[in-house]
């Protein structure tokens, strides 16, 4: 071979080195989300984050649709309204109106309860008496078949009527054209209304206009309330109610005709994937209050499955946001927050694995670097005088052939609880945090923003800040990581996943009775839920179940030198604050309310703290824990985090 061959060859192997060591630094990296609001099928979801007001928030509006001029009773099939009013007098409209026109139909004489099944309109009169006649335009005949005792609500389900009386019970008949028997099947007060979305009852009441629901698959079945007057997105007076084609519709007192629908603003799982060299690393964000253990293990499984990435490398934060669909369950709160809609948690799961697909189906060859800041938002509300996380940090991805920045993953300790407007405390939002993420995104003019939520248990923003204005300043602060010096994020990816027993001090069996007496025949909500606990922490004694340490879950993410460090639980500043400063000069990320939002995860000083007590003694009521933490929680879990990063 020749000198000019030679140094040829050579030229093309020092390249080809060259270039494998450049692409050697690099990620492929690929950004997501997906929209995790209700949709039509979810009539109405509590929104968690508050125990207050007692009689709930729901995220259910109601929307002027046109008249209904004197109606007495309502009821619909999938094309048509019909309607009794007090002129005895039967009307129908079409439903996919804009606006209805009503026209009439024949006659109902004084009519109590209307329903619709199988193309027959049912009804019951002040004489209580069940009619029939056939839904058509005709002025059809009603005939007689049977007797219905002061009934106040009606519907047709599964082929069968269910019944609502003045004295408070739930009745069920065959629609067979006799005068059969009705079933006495539970309770359900005061109702004014009774309709189904297919399978399960749905009631108002007369009294409050809640609305409830409740399943039919046995008798005594619970109600749960799923919507209440709140005065700003429901506060009409409403008299009668219908469902159709997933959507309810209600008639008020003022003759007008309503529609609902879910009070929302845009809420997201986001993905950011990570892969170097087969290894595979995923972030996924949660626009929601908090989600247990269980939940979060089974989107991981069903991840790993559907992707072939290590359940470990899998990290679930939440943004805490307090105007999120209820997603875990608070066992001492109203019944309605006790445990979350299964279907609402499928929205979630669901989204979660497509905007995984499309992260990994978005990955590009990315240079990584990594920028840490400080931000001035908030305070620290268990003790104004103690210090609080006001890291920020941010890694920023930069397609390689390029050169633009294709997202963002940013971190801050930030506590969404502020609203603006008594509508705002009703809506469905991710608040400051969305709006820091869309305001930095319009800003620096990037389509992928994704916020991690630290260790905010004890952090609350000014009061004097509107949540717009917490989010103008998060993101200025954001802004200006963009021209301070960053570093790259270099290495291999790696991830330790672990969990540490927490000891507790329990409440004793005598604390548990002292405080259930101490609020028995109260009737605020305080008190309420007090008892619920007290009678959850006897239980336990008296069954030998009572919990004798809580599980904290830790997690360390490494993409290359970038160390994500993630609790479960509402960790408090301290837990931030200690870990920065023993792994400074560290590429570090720390975060709580990961994989598990199960309690407050206090330190010493909180536990200890004399006087009103919130972070290290009255949160734990709220979820249900059968004590404190040990003092030592703090050393505990500092120490299993040092072992884990070495």
């Amino acid at each position: 071979m020749s000198r000019t061959k030679v140094q040829i060859f050579a030229g093309f192997i020092t390249l080809f080195l060259l270039q494998n060591f450049i692409s050697g630094q690099n990620y492929l990296v690929g950004f997501s989300k997906e929209s995790i609001n209700p949709n039509a099928t979810i009539l109405s979801s509590p929104l968690a984050g508050f125990g207050d007001p007692k009689q709930g928030r729901f995220s259910i509006s109601l929307q002027e649709t046109g008249i209904a001029q004197n109606a007495v009773a309502m009821c619909s099939s999938d094309t048509k309204f019909y309607m009794a009013t007090s002129d005895n007098k039967l009307w129908q409209a079409d439903i996919n109106a804009s606006a209805p026109n009503w026209v009439s139909i024949g006659t109902a004489y004084y009519v109590t309860a209307l329903a619709y099944g199988n193309g027959k309109l049912y009804g019951t009169d002040k004489y209580n008496k069940l009619w029939t006649r056939n839904a058509d335009e005709n002025d059809s005949p009603w005939t007689n078949i049977g007797l219905a005792y002061e009934t106040t609500g009606l519907t047709f389900l599964n082929n069968k009527l269910y019944g609502t009386k003045k004295n408070n019970t739930l009745w069920v008949r065959d629609t067979s054209p006799f005068n059969i028997p009705w079933k006495n099947i539970g309770k359900a007060n005061a109702v004014r209304s009774l309709t189904n979305d297919g399978t399960n009852l749905i009631a108002l009441s007369k009294y409050d206009n809640d609305l409830w629901t409740r399943n039919i698959s046995s008798s005594d079945e619970s109600w749960s309330k799923i919507g209440t007057p709140n005065r700003t997105t429901y506060g009409t007076y409403l008299s009668n109610i219908a469902y159709t084609n997933n959507k309810l519709y209600a008639i008020s007192n003022k003759n007008k005709l309503y529609y609902a629908q879910h009070n929302q603003t845009p809420i997201y799982a986001y993905a950011s994937y990570f892969e170097k060299n087969s290894k595979k690393a995923l972030i996924i964000t949660l626009d929601l209050c908090g989600i247990n253990y269980s939940f979060s293990h089974k989107i991981k499984t069903e991840i790993k499955n559907a992707f072939n990435i290590n359940e470990d490398a899998i990290l679930i934060n939440c943004s805490h946001t307090h105007y999120a669909p209820l997603s875990q369950g608070y066992s001492c709160l109203q019944d309605f927050y006790r445990n979350p809609d299964p279907k609402y948690l499928d929205i979630v799961k669901n989204s979660v694995l497509t905007a995984t697909q499309n992260a990994i189906n978005n990955k590009t060859d990315s240079d990584l670097s990594f920028v840490k800041g400080k931000t001035n938002i908030g305070y620290n509300r268990a003790d104004i005088n103690k210090d609080l996380d006001n890291n920020i940090t941010m890694v920023m991805a930069k397609q390689s052939n390029t050169n633009t920045v294709n997202g963002v993953i940013m971190s801050a300790s930030t506590h969404p609880v502020w609203h603006s407007q008594p509508r705002d405390f009703v809506t469905i939002s991710s608040n400051y945090v969305g709006a820091t993420r869309d305001k930095l995104g319009i800003l620096k003019n990037i389509n992928n923003v994704q916020l991690m939520q630290g260790c905010a248990g004890d952090i609350n923003p000014y009061k004097t800040d509107t949540p717009d204005q917490t989010a103008n300043k998060l993101t200025q602060d954001f802004s200006n990581l963009f021209s301070a010096s960053s570093s790259a994020v270099t290495g291999e990816i790696s991830v330790k996943f672990d969990s540490i027993a927490i000891p507790l001090t329990n409440f004793t069996f005598n604390k548990a009775v002292s405080i259930k007496k101490a609020n028995t025949g109260k009737y605020d909500q305080t008190s309420e839920r007090n008892v619920r606990w007290a009678n959850r922490i006897i239980h336990q004694y008296t069954s030998g179940t009572l919990a004798k340490s809580a599980t904290v879950y830790i997690q360390i993410l490494k993409i290359g030198d970038w160390n994500i460090i993630a609790l479960s639980r509402e960790a408090v500043s301290q837990y931030a604050i200690d870990l920065y400063s023993h792994f400074n000069p560290m590429k570090l990320t720390v975060l709580g309310y990961s994989n598990d939002v199960s309690s407050y995860l206090p330190v010493k000083w909180h536990i200890k703290k004399a006087g009103p007590n919130y972070e290290g003694y009255e949160s734990f009521f709220i979820y249900g824990q059968s004590g404190v933490p040990a003092d030592n929680v703090e050393d505990l879990i500092l120490a299993k985090i040092y072992t884990m990063m070495q």
